[in-house]
């Protein structure tokens, strides 16, 4: 938890920085570009970060295979990261570039996050966070006093403090997880059985959020993007600890599952403990938005709003141990059906509020509804089902 708390902590910084000096259009624009991160990031983990943790990743073909993984996913994001560079916020080109740079180097320093939570390194992931805060802010202080900040040099940040991250994360890593480095084909196959439905169903959650801001900037605008965002950023670090809860929860049920115990009362207790956690860590922000908003973005944030945000969390909370019980279990197509049924019905009631005119700040709200059924649905999927057919 301490790690997720570094992580959410930077990412508030860069955040509040975003929305006090670029402006709310911006700001918004930022949003969009962090929306597509998270989605990359969730893309990429869920094939090569969650095979880390569940596959045998000392097996040569599997190692092989994840290392071409690796590589093809930093060539394919970096050219997806220029296009959207050139496209979103003021399409310059240095922008792009920055954008497309720091995508590929967070890539590579999750990739290291990855490996230290699969060895329950997590003290040692402290450190790697920890790296990543210093190098991020350094840079930012450094272009602060030189000149103005801009997504471009927000974007470099990020860029140098993950690179920090890296050279801190292989610097602990035991030289057996260094070896043999080589790429390969001969094991992508068995990758690619648990990987693809994983890294699918994975992205969902993300790439809705990011198929809301981008719905929201069409219908209304960047601005009203801002606004939305700047409703998420007060309950931010609650989003980054359930991430973390995630993380840990899936290497203790792969651990778990190769041993042979039992998962389903872990998964009981832990989805009760973080709705639970959720709801009551997002009360006070509510309450307090107005305040919060001034004190974060230079500006009020209606209540309602972030309680929406409050509700979308806790459903997300809810379903996600047995997300990660059913991954464990190699049942990673199952939760992809259940989720994609859950991001469609999210995105879906969203449009239909925007249109009818229902305001941003009923986009959240509509965005939990799909996710309440998705949750006791995974529930009982993961109760009573074995590994995929196609996994086993």
């Amino acid at each position: 938890m301490l790690s997720q708390g570094i992580t959410a902590g930077t990412s508030l910084l860069l955040q509040m920085v975003a929305a006090r000096v670029l402006g709310l259009a911006e700001f918004g624009a930022f949003a969009v570009f962090l929306a597509l991160l998270v989605s990359a990031s969730a893309l990429y983990t869920g094939w090569v970060g969650d095979s880390l943790a569940v596959l045998d990743r000392h097996d040569p073909d599997t190692r092989a295979a994840l290392v071409s993984s690796a590589v093809g996913g930093w060539a394919l994001l970096f050219a997806a990261g220029c296009g959207a560079g050139l496209v979103v916020g003021d399409g310059g080109t240095v922008t792009a570039l920055a954008y497309a740079a720091m995508l590929v180097c967070w890539l590579a320093e999750e990739t290291i996050r990855r490996l230290l939570m699969a060895r329950l390194r997590f003290w040692h992931l402290v450190v790697n966070d920890a790296c990543y805060l210093a190098g991020t802010v350094a840079v930012l202080a450094l272009v602060a006093a030189m000149g103005e900040i801009t997504l471009a040099s927000l974007f470099g940040a990020m860029c140098a403090g993950a690179c920090v991250a890296v050279v801190a994360g292989v610097g602990q890593l035991p030289r057996e997880e260094l070896r043999q480095l080589r790429p390969g084909l001969a094991g992508m196959r068995a990758v690619a059985s648990f990987a693809v439905w994983r890294s699918l169903q994975a992205t969902l959650r993300p790439a809705a959020m990011l198929g809301s801001r981008v719905l929201v900037s069409g219908v209304v605008s960047l601005a009203a993007v801002g606004l939305l965002e700047a409703g998420r950023l007060v309950v931010a670090p609650l989003q980054v600890v359930i991430n973390g809860a995630g993380s840990f929860l899936l290497a203790g049920f792969a651990a778990r599952e190769r041993g042979g115990g039992g998962t389903r009362l872990s998964a009981d207790r832990a989805a009760l403990l973080l709705a639970a956690a959720t709801a009551v860590g997002g009360t006070l922000p509510a309450v307090f938005a107005r305040p919060l908003g001034e004190l974060l973005i230079g500006q009020p944030v209606e209540p309602l709003l972030v309680l929406g945000w409050v509700a979308y969390l806790t459903v997300w909370a809810a379903g996600l141990p047995y997300v990660t019980e059913a991954v464990a279990r190699r049942m990673s197509r199952r939760v992809f059906t259940i989720r994609l049924a859950d991001s469609a019905a999210g995105l879906a009631t969203a449009a239909a509020v925007l249109v009818l005119g229902g305001g941003i700040a009923a986009v959240p709200w509509a965005m939990a509804c799909g996710g309440v059924l998705s949750a006791w649905r995974l529930r009982r999927s993961a109760a009573r089902g074995g590994p995929d057919r196609r996994n086993r």
